[in-house]
């Protein structure tokens, strides 16, 4: 039988409170719910266990420290310590990142991150995707075809076997497929494309297809002019952590020059999420960025985010972002 929610928050803060009292002498605290783990904290000293998605879980994490001004932050996690660390390593102060061996703790050190090359894209595909408004884009060995930054298309399979999937996403791709069976590509493709335009402007009524994705609309919208957040040049780079899907929250990101010469790292994102300043961190390490820009409707630059982004060891700055949605 499945525990639940509560059992496993139950287990979270009894591990976490062994671990703090056998490795940290910790015997005192006071408990503190989280939705990715557990948190005890004892006169500002913080110990919490990362144990859903640790990457994304870091970003909480730091606000749990920066929100009650820890003294100190112990972060445990028997997956991703490496990565965990490495992001950690990001900031000032820096919490100290553990990692989690059956019972045994031990210090984790920074792990670099790890391409996965995408198959060679064969001509014909190449071809099909060779449409005005569809922009290519290759992300932990994924090709995709995005419109205004919504994917329309994905490249399967390698070789003879390659094939080019449309629709919205995944799961609109599949029923796409079985719907439209005679439909050729190229005329899937084009159909969806315009179905996108349609729905994805300022003047459009609202619609599922402008309220997706909206951090990679903003992203086109850069791209096709990086000028109004003073860049002279972007080019889009994959986000660290492969998404789940086209509703999964992540940054959308590019790389280019600024008007003043900086490599700079641009980070896009809609709405209030924490893992967006680490997320950006980590991205603008892994390409040596000289700085940040993080990219943001005015309502959503919350003062946690800012907190957080004032710990950064790079500098980071926010821009406003143009919003081309229905409102």
């Amino acid at each position: 039988m499945a525990l639940t929610q509560e059992q496993r928050a139950d287990l979270c803060r009894a591990k976490l409170r062994s671990l703090a009292r056998d490795h940290f002498g910790r015997t005192d605290g006071v408990d503190h719910p989280v939705p990715w783990g557990a948190a005890l904290e004892h006169e500002g000293v913080w110990t919490a266990l990362l144990e859903v998605s640790p990457e994304r879980s870091f970003g909480q994490a730091l606000v749990l420290g920066v929100r009650n001004q820890a003294v100190s932050l112990d972060l445990i996690a028997a997956e991703n310590a490496g990565a965990v660390a490495r992001r950690a390593s990001l900031f000032d102060p820096s919490p100290t990142v553990w990692r989690l061996d059956g019972t045994t703790l031990s210090p984790a050190e920074p792990e670099e991150h790890v391409t996965v090359v995408a198959a060679d894209i064969e001509p014909h595909i190449a071809d099909l995707l060779a449409l005005d408004d569809v922009v290519v884009i290759t992300e932990h060995g994924s090709i995709i075809g995005e419109c205004l930054g919504l994917e329309v298309a994905r490249v399967t399979g390698a070789g003879s076997e390659q094939r080019l999937d449309v629709g919205v996403g995944a799961y609109d791709q599949g029923a796409f497929a079985a719907i439209n069976p005679h439909m050729a590509p190229i005329e899937a493709l084009a159909e969806v494309v315009a179905q996108v335009l349609t729905h994805r402007r300022k003047n459009a009524l609202t619609h599922p297809i402008n309220r997706m994705v909206r951090e990679r609309w903003v992203r086109s919208e850069l791209m096709a002019d990086p000028s109004q957040i003073g860049m002279a040049t972007l080019e889009i780079v994959e986000p660290m952590l492969p998404r789940d899907g086209i509703r999964d929250i992540a940054i959308a990101s590019a790389i280019g020059a600024a008007t003043d010469g900086d490599k700079v790292l641009v980070a896009c994102t809609v709405g209030i999420d924490l893992d967006a300043v680490p997320a950006a961190a980590d991205l603008a390490h892994r390409h040596s960025a000289d700085r940040i820009i993080i990219v943001l409707p005015d309502r959503d630059r919350h003062a946690l985010v800012q907190a957080i982004a004032a710990q950064s060891r790079l500098p980071i700055e926010f821009a406003t972002s143009p919003e081309p949605w229905p409102t």
